[in-house]
């Protein structure tokens, strides 16, 4: 069992449970930076912060930012094997497998403690933050 959970940390390029440091490695920036772009084509922008997380930055909403995180994996990973390593992961994620990205489900993130805020499934920008992620396929590589 040991051996399968270095294997799966080594595929999702985390060494003794913790995520590597520095920038993402190039692929892993392409891979999440097209499922950001299919978000603006759809007209929600995403904004990475501080803490590496992506915040809806367009629709605005008040009160509150729209929180997700991202994980890629390499191309060799097979489905199973993303799973497993998600499994590790204290945080429930969707996977795109053939985008070889996991996205979390949205969350709340408050900016104005006057406000309450709304209940997740309340805010239709994180229902469309899923839908999008759950239908995006990456083009194809030309040949």
């Amino acid at each position: 069992m040991a051996s399968l959970t270095i294997y799966l940390a080594a595929l999702a390029g985390w060494t003794c449970g913790e995520q590597p440091k520095g920038p993402p490695k190039l692929d892993e920036a392409a891979a999440v930076k097209a499922v950001v772009a299919h978000f603006a084509k759809h007209g929600i922008k995403l904004q990475r912060d501080e803490r590496g997380e992506w915040l809806v930055a367009d629709p605005k909403a008040d009160g509150y930012d729209v929180v997700v995180h991202m994980r890629t994996f390499p191309p060799g990973a097979t489905e199973q094997e993303m799973r497993d390593t998600l499994r590790q992961i204290n945080l429930a994620y969707m996977l795109n497998v053939p985008a070889r990205v996991a996205m979390s489900y949205p969350g709340l993130r408050g900016t104005d403690r006057a406000k309450k805020l709304p209940k997740i499934d309340q805010v239709p920008v994180a229902a469309k933050l899923e839908s999008l992620f759950k239908e995006y396929r990456p083009e194809e590589p030309k040949k």
